[in-house]
């Protein structure tokens, strides 16, 4: 909670001083943007005129810092009258100066995808042997899937109905390098294509198994499982991460240990009654915790974010 929590107060804290520095550095010379500003202040000042007349006439446009100032006033209100402040509240008015920074951002990914994406041509390159022009066809094929996949969550991260949990999520599950395997199915042949998909698929197991080694200890320290029981519920895990593939050969992954649909089903089947008490026992008290935590700084706890740590 305490990262995510200290990324949406920089952010609402930097986007209030960009619109700050924005506003405070006038243009230069006759420039477009120096007729803006001079219009902005016209309009400012027959708004102002008119508000003496009929204040509804100098109503403001719901731009990037209206929406961030009201959403900054309404936290300060809540936090005077002692009411806890919603946290998606907040991250709803960041939205407008997300738009309008969007293009900073991409430019940003853009610069250090770049390294990523030479870094990765240069390494296949020099395992499967790629010439010069399979490994542009690479770069440039990463770097085409890198922008459908940025405009993707740009959507998602941008639309009124997200909440800040939501985005969470969909952070956390994307790969940058998906799809990457067909493209390179189509490159490679051979003893290099052969090599290649037992690479990936040894990553792919051990990011399996790392995963699930660490599932299996966090509810070991919780409900203290024997070691029969260890050996199911990590079994369990790896079966049902995404990445996993009945090809990979991983020590301790049974074949029966299909969790089907419902992961967690299976793994309370594998608990006694006693440990599946004192599991939810230590769900309720971590979920109180949580809130607690954002309650000590003056924040509601949203709804759904206790699942943001449940794997």
């Amino acid at each position: 909670m305490r990262n995510a929590l200290q990324i949406l107060l920089g952010l609402v804290i930097g986007a209030a001083g960009a619109i700050l520095i924005r506003g405070s550095i006038p243009p230069a010379g006759e420039t477009p943007e120096a007729r803006i500003l001079t219009l902005k202040n016209e309009l400012r000042d027959t708004r102002m005129k008119l508000a003496k007349m009929d204040p509804e006439q100098a109503r403001p446009r719901e731009d990037t810092g209206h929406a961030l100032g009201r959403g900054v006033r309404q936290a300060l209100t809540d936090l005077k009258a002692g009411r806890p402040v919603d946290i998606n509240m907040l991250f709803n008015s960041t939205k407008p100066l997300l738009r309008d920074l969007s293009p900073l951002f991409d430019n940003i990914r853009r610069r250090d995808e770049r390294r990523r994406f030479e870094a990765m041509a240069g390494e296949y390159a020099r395992l499967y042997d790629l010439n010069s022009n399979q490994q542009a066809k690479l770069t440039d094929w990463l770097k085409d899937q890198s922008e459908k996949s940025a405009a993707i969550f740009k959507s998602l991260s941008l639309a009124d109905s997200t909440r800040l949990d939501d985005l969470v999520k969909a952070g956390r599950n994307h790969r940058w390098d998906d799809g990457v395997d067909g493209f390179m199915e189509k490159q490679l042949s051979g003893e290099k294509l052969a090599a290649f998909r037992r690479d990936r698929l040894t990553q792919r197991a051990n990011q399996v198994q790392h995963e699930a080694d660490w599932k299996m200890q966090r509810l070991h320290q919780t409900v203290n499982l024997d070691e029969e029981q260890q050996d199911r519920v990590f079994s369990i895990m790896a079966r049902s991460s995404p990445y996993f593939d009945p090809q990979m050969q991983i020590e301790g992954v049974s074949a029966d240990a299909n969790p089907g649909a419902d992961r967690d089903a299976a793994i309370m089947q594998a608990l006694s009654q006693d440990q599946q008490q004192a599991y939810k026992n230590w769900r309720s008290e971590r979920i109180a915790k949580a809130r607690q935590e954002f309650a000590e700084v003056g924040l509601d706890m949203p709804q759904g974010w206790d699942a943001l740590t449940e794997d």
